[in-house]
């Protein structure tokens, strides 16, 4: 079992997104929310995939495109630190991520099965670490955070996006 961190490992940013994963393994709630976040994803109409609820906004869309986006991103981290890597890693900013890609064609079919492989290569990648690969500290964005605490971070962050779409957009 890979069990939550302590709030005192991560930075204080990720306790919300802590707090909304039910289970306290870590591979169960990659898993569960895989199958939440695809039903969910897959119940969206055609239609829907493109509104935005206020000028501005993201699309449904583009909020599944940054869910995914941050799960590339986190799960590298997670990966260097899991590798004892202690250089510094850069932050990134998604609202460019997101203006980089606006114009590019992509339906929502794409970024379901883009979000399949990647959360596969996600579980996949936390299975084997041991205790001492999750609880190394790395430094992203200029805070320490350990592999567990990132791999929490992806299920809350995701389940955090869905109740927006849910609560705003749909």
């Amino acid at each position: 079992m890979i069990l939550k961190p302590n709030h005192s490992d991560a930075p204080s940013y990720y306790h919300y997104y802590f707090d909304l994963v039910k289970e306290e393994d870590l591979l169960t709630a990659l898993e569960t929310n895989y199958s939440e976040t695809i039903q969910f994803m897959s119940s969206i109409s055609k239609h829907k995939e493109n509104y935005s609820y206020a000028y501005g906004k993201w699309t449904i869309k583009e909020v599944f495109r940054h869910i995914i986006d941050t799960e590339k991103i986190l799960a590298y981290r997670a990966f260097r630190f899991s590798r004892f890597d202690n250089i510094d890693l850069a932050g990134f900013d998604e609202n460019e991520y997101i203006a980089k890609i606006q114009h590019t064609h992509y339906d929502l079919k794409d970024l379901i099965e883009e979000f399949i492989n990647l959360r596969k290569s996600t579980i996949n990648m936390f299975k084997p670490m041991t205790e001492d690969m999750l609880n190394f500290k790395g430094t992203a964005n200029n805070m320490s955070v350990t592999a567990r605490g990132i791999g929490f971070m992806i299920v809350g962050h995701a389940v955090h996006h869905c109740q927006v779409v849910k609560s705003k957009y749909l």
